[in-house]
């Protein structure tokens, strides 16, 4: 028999051993997003963003990648693997059209995981002395941004629906620029209304949702867009 007030009691989260990002990282000229990142960066910055982000490499998928979400207190709570093209940088779909992407503890068949999400690159905000964070939708972009734009800690909610206040909560101490993809700029506005009357400070920036650009497109999208376009960086001022 359940009491009632056991059913709203959160269960603990689950952790991944440590040790398995450890072992992800290498094999990168098997990683296709790390190649990719090559043809947009420098050898040396693309080296410190693999130990930045400690981006993983799976053997599950050739050439897949793992983002490792590791909170404040360095414990790993999950490991998104997904493909990418190496040469495009696009998410890889199968003939049903359904992009390639499952999670270490499904390759592993970890039984009575309880999954409990954090930010994308939260462990870096105890590692920097920054005051502001910039926060995007895909963990793709957010490594790619911290490379464009070093003077932000870039975080990645890591879906649609991951700009809530249980996921917000560790950096609400934080100024945060958020940057959703175009036409998510709504939603994102409201939710960060609500956030801000409770204590945190967040400015949800409009200049992809103004832009010329199509639906979907993020800010990374933009900035590698204008590199292999060779143009100046018209997005360049988005404080």
């Amino acid at each position: 028999i359940i009491k009632p007030y056991e059913a709203f009691i959160k269960p603990k989260p689950s952790f991944h051993d440590y040790e398995l990002v450890k072992l992800s990282g290498r094999s990168f000229t098997q990683n296709n997003f790390v190649q990719f990142l090559k043809t947009l960066f420098t050898e040396v910055e693309v080296k410190n963003a693999i130990l930045k982000y400690l981006i993983g490499t799976s053997k599950f998928w050739k050439g897949a990648t793992i983002f490792w979400q590791i909170d404040k207190h360095q414990r790993v709570r999950h490991g998104k693997v997904m493909l990418y093209n190496a040469e495009t940088g696009n998410r890889k779909k199968n003939q049903d059209g359904k992009a390639f992407i499952t999670s270490v503890r499904s390759i592993l068949k970890v039984k009575d995981f309880n999954l409990n999400q954090c930010l994308f690159g939260l462990h870096l905000v105890n590692e920097s002395n920054q005051k502001t964070i910039a926060l995007i939708e895909s963990e793709k972009s957010a490594i790619i941004m911290s490379i464009f734009k070093p003077e932000y800690i870039w975080v990645a909610t890591g879906m649609k629906g991951g700009f809530k206040f249980e996921t917000l909560e560790p950096i609400k101490d934080y100024k945060i620029i958020a940057f959703p993809d175009k036409s998510e700029f709504k939603d994102w506005e409201d939710k960060a209304i609500e956030l801000n009357q409770l204590g945190f400070k967040i400015i949800v920036n409009d200049w992809l949702e103004n832009s010329n650009y199509e639906k979907g497109t993020d800010l990374a999208d933009v900035y590698i867009d204008e590199v292999k376009n060779g143009v100046a960086n018209q997005s360049d001022d988005l404080a």
